[in-house]
């Protein structure tokens, strides 16, 4: 109990000299409720006294019963999240979770609050590479909540964030219907044969019934084409597709049989990689050269 008390110490020293500092620096006047303390990503594993776990809960309690008020801050919330995340990097669910109540905070809510909510998901797509929802959500934000008038930064915006969405419904678990959000967005960016290559590929692997509904259509106002006509074409299509995936790659998603394809091709040689094909047996040696002086 010894290192939790020890915790708790610092944790309300930390805070009183922190009211000491509002009280003493009468210039600063709140417009909403005092924003609470969360110590900087730097100082976090100073203070955590080794018990960095036991001080990411400290701190996820603090962020819910924040988040919950009617009364909250994105810069609050931002300092929160940054400090739980810096405490346990393995905590999974103080990723997406960070993101979205930063970005529905009921105060100074603009696009830095944006582009900072993308920069923890993308803290967390680097420990978790599997999780679907960390790339979705951070396609959503710069497609839908990113706002500029630059016609460059927006192109460069809208191709970012598709290119987060395709990378989502590549992962296990990930809703096929985003394909066709996927689809909408590469049209709008004009690249029509991506928007079809990729709603082929999605229902080639898909077994959500419902979904592949709404991409053939989809896909048949891309290719003007008839959806039932469609339709039969893609089952024997993927009728093909699974044959074909069963065979020579069983033992890896059908999303990623779609990314790398068959098998290697027998016959590949490490040593001519080495060598760059030359046969070193029976070649005249190496003239040796004087050393430098």
């Amino acid at each position: 109990m010894r290192p939790v008390v020890a915790l708790g110490v610092a944790v309300l020293a930390l805070a009183g000299a922190r009211v000491a500092r509002v009280a003493a620096t009468e210039e600063r006047k709140l417009t909403t409720v005092d924003e609470p303390y969360a110590p900087s990503p730097a100082a976090a594993p100073f203070l955590s006294l080794g018990y960095r776990e036991l001080a990411a809960d400290l701190v996820w309690v603090r962020l819910s019963g924040y988040f919950g008020g009617s009364n909250t801050t994105a810069r609050g919330l931002s300092a929160l999240v940054d400090a739980l995340i810096a405490f346990d990097p393995k905590l999974h669910r103080g990723y997406e979770y960070g993101a979205r109540a930063t970005t529905m905070a009921t105060h100074d809510v603009d696009q830095s609050t944006y582009l900072h909510a993308i920069s923890v998901l993308e803290r967390g797509m680097a420990e978790f590479p599997d999780d679907w929802r960390l790339p979705y959500l951070a396609g959503q934000i710069y497609t839908q909540d990113l706002v500029t008038q630059d016609a460059s930064q927006r192109r460069a915006w809208d191709e970012r964030g598709t290119l987060l969405i395709e990378s989502a419904i590549r992962k296990p678990g990930a809703p096929a219907a985003a394909a066709e959000w996927a689809a909408v967005m590469r049209t709008k960016l004009g690249q029509h044969e991506h928007a079809v290559q990729g709603l082929r590929e999605m229902l080639l692997v898909t077994n959500d019934e419902q979904a592949r509904k709404a991409l053939i259509e989809r896909l048949a106002k891309l290719e003007g084409a008839d959806s039932t006509e469609l339709a039969a074409e893609l089952l024997e299509a993927r009728h093909k597709f699974t044959d074909r995936w069963l065979r020579e790659r069983p033992t890896v998603p059908p999303s990623m049989y779609v990314l790398i394809r068959g098998r290697m091709t027998p016959g590949f040689d490490l040593g001519d990689l080495a060598t760059g094909g030359r046969d070193l047996i029976g070649t005249t040696d190496v003239q040796k050269l004087e050393p430098i002086e």
